[in-house]
């Protein structure tokens, strides 16, 4: 029988675990995926060496303790967004776009030498690699009073294993709807997890691999911000690593999941149209096009995710931070935090949350 059974290996369920292994109790962790990092993913190019964020992109250290201690704990390499130079802002796609100076929207930021994707390699490679379990499914929690059982489907078995004590460290939606808790959680917490969103998961990020980073060249700082209707892309942000001899250029799609699910085929030349369009035609010949889609992961997003919200959701509502089924049963995951919920730090503050209260 396990000590503490923690459900999903994302930063925050990775973090809890990292924490807890210097004790003496009994840990493991399941994650659905056949990956860890949940929504930190990044995709790393051999040719040309490149690693592409398409999660994450972005942490602050000055104003993110947690994240800016793990960094210097795995002893990795922070650099700073390129913002030199001008940004393109387009309100008509007729138009030429207007130039803009940006020195706010990453002041203070770093990105991680590499990709976020270090954190959780550097993190997983803490825990003894027995302690990991991929392509563990949960959807069956079942109070036996002195421990929980889990049901996981795997892609070969369904596997029961005991807990004292769970952690379900993954979306508040997805948990409410992907798995059975027996006896059944309040009507009224059922609902709290349904109309939280998860951050991101809505969202597609398309990112592309260019020879060499002409937009630098010409004085644009590779930052855009295109508000007309039906724009593809409507921000842009230089996604070259701290070597300036490889380049890529990222961005946000303005189209919802349903209308990328429509024209998903030919996607990506609509996007190189767009790039076309503002950069000329430096940009209609990049040497790679990787999409990422929230909304379609099934380990992600849920049917109230294909719109997402158009503010910062408030999250870390505290019937989300409370045990249940008498102190066996936690909710971990950058939603569930007090404060920078939705990001990385985020993440890492209800790790604490929980690691706190387990030791009490």
């Amino acid at each position: 029988m396990l000590d503490i059974a923690i459900i999903g290996a994302g930063l925050s369920g990775l973090a809890l675990a990292e924490q807890l292994q210097n004790g003496e109790r009994k840990i493991a962790v399941f994650e659905a995926r056949a990956r860890g990092g949940g929504r930190i993913l990044t995709q790393t190019l051999a040719d040309p060496k490149l690693a592409l964020d398409l999660g994450p992109t972005w942490l602050w250290p000055d104003q993110q303790p947690r994240i800016a201690k793990l960094v210097h704990r795995l002893r990795l390499k922070l650099f700073q967004q390129w913002d030199k130079g001008h940004g393109l802002y387009q309100i008509d796609a007729g138009q030429a776009p207007s130039l803009y100076i940006d020195l706010e929207t990453h002041a203070g930021s770093r990105r991680i030498e590499g990709g976020c994707g270090q954190l959780i390699n550097g993190l997983m490679q803490l825990l003894p690699q027995a302690s990991i379990h991929l392509q563990h499914r949960l959807f069956g929690l079942t109070d036996r009073g002195a421990y929980i059982d889990l049901e996981f489907a795997t892609p070969t078995v369904h596997r029961h294993v005991r807990a004292r004590q769970v952690v379900l460290a993954a979306p508040p939606r997805l948990l409410a709807d992907t798995i059975t808790f027996e006896p059944p959680l309040s009507a009224k917490f059922i609902r709290l997890l349904r109309d939280t969103p998860t951050w991101m998961a809505g969202h597609a990020k398309a990112v592309l691999v260019y020879e060499q980073p002409f937009w630098r060249q010409f004085g644009f700082s590779g930052n855009g911000l295109l508000r007309y209707h039906g724009a593809v892309l409507t921000e842009l942000y230089d996604a070259c690593p701290s070597d300036p001899q490889k380049a890529a250029l990222f961005g946000f799609f303005g189209l919802p999941s349903a209308v990328r699910a429509y024209y998903r085929e030919n996607l990506e030349e609509r996007v190189v149209q767009q790039l076309t369009g503002l950069f000329g035609e430096q940009a209609a010949n990049p040497l790679r096009i990787s999409i990422q889609d929230w909304s379609t992961e099934t380990f992600t997003a849920r049917s109230e995710d294909q719109i997402p919200p158009n503010t910062h959701p408030a999250y870390g509502h505290p019937l989300l931070q409370l045990d249940h089924w008498q102190d066996k049963l936690y909710f971990c995951g950058t939603e569930t935090a007090s404060r920078e919920g939705g990001y990385m730090e985020g993440a890492l503050e209800s790790a604490e949350r929980v690691y706190k209260a387990l030791m009490l």
